[in-house]
């Protein structure tokens, strides 16, 4: 009488077992299921977040274009029209980069292509001042420029696209920096090996800063980081996540150190060559 007992308890806590584990592991799929179901809620609003930013950012540079446009055809002054087709000349420019941005972002890595051929770090420098030097003209800003003599003053790389993500860079601490501010752009040499060279780029601004929780979305495609605070700053939010995949691509990284009010400082890193002895004194 015993034995069937105690069999019969031993049946009951194997059912009771079993019955607790498929509880469990309904459970278990319930809150995979409303995770799965969270986490898309999410990619679908920062996707519709993302396209409203894109549509509004694109539309200004078009809506510039078309009206001064008109205001051309209208006007029999040479000087106003000349200005106005200025205007239309970068508002243009503005447009095709965003275009080109959003192709290379949507793509992936097989829109990149690194192309490698010797290049100057002083023009590559020259050109990129030149071209963020309306921006820093425009908030009446500075730029202290650091240059390490150890760099070779040519260097075999994607001069472009080196160039692209400083620029990037650059344009970022502009815009969220105050007017009259000095942005600090420093690039020397993080680690060599043989003919290797890791080059490093600092980007040093002193705007609004970034949290620690924000710097983890920060390079993540369709995210704009705390967009109540950066509205107002305009862009669409695909240059940083544009900049690591070329960083990325050239074997290098981008990240930031931050805190909120206290300024950014961005550093990029990419291999680059040394030129060869005949080759630097053939470009002498």
């Amino acid at each position: 009488m015993n034995n069937k007992k105690q069999d019969t308890n031993i049946l009951l806590e194997r059912l009771v077992a079993q019955r607790t584990s498929e509880i469990t592991k309904a459970q278990e799929n319930l809150l995979i299921a409303e995770y799965n179901r969270k986490t898309a809620e999410h990619k679908c609003r920062i996707k519709s977040e993302f396209l409203a930013r894109m549509n509004h950012e694109m539309l200004t540079p078009m809506n510039a274009i078309i009206g001064f446009a008109e205001l051309a055809k209208t006007s029999g002054d040479l000087e106003q029209i000349k200005q106005w087709i200025d205007k239309i000349n970068d508002s243009s420019k503005h447009l095709l980069v965003m275009l080109r941005n959003i192709l290379d972002v949507s793509d992936g890595s097989s829109a990149f292509t690194i192309t490698e051929s010797q290049f100057s770090i002083t023009t590559m420098i020259k050109y990129i001042i030149n071209k963020t030097n309306c921006d820093l003209k425009k908030k009446k800003q500075t730029i202290s420029l650091s240059v390490s003599k150890s760099i070779p003053k040519i260097l075999i790389g994607d001069e472009k696209r080196i160039a692209q993500v400083i620029i990037h860079l650059l344009i970022n601490a502009i815009k969220f920096s105050p007017k009259q501010s000095n942005i600090c752009l420093n690039l020397n040499i993080h680690n060599e090996e043989n003919e290797t060279i890791m080059l490093k780029t600092e980007v040093i601004d002193n705007g609004i800063g970034v949290s620690k929780e924000q710097q983890e979305r920060l390079f993540d495609l369709f995210e704009q980081v705390d967009g109540s605070k950066t509205k107002n700053y305009g862009g669409i939010g695909i240059g940083l996540p544009l900049s690591k995949c070329i960083a990325n691509m050239m074997d290098g990284d981008i990240w930031v150190e931050s805190e909120p009010g206290e300024g950014s400082k961005f550093i990029f890193t990419c291999k680059v060559k040394k030129v060869i002895e005949i080759e630097a004194a053939s470009e002498n």
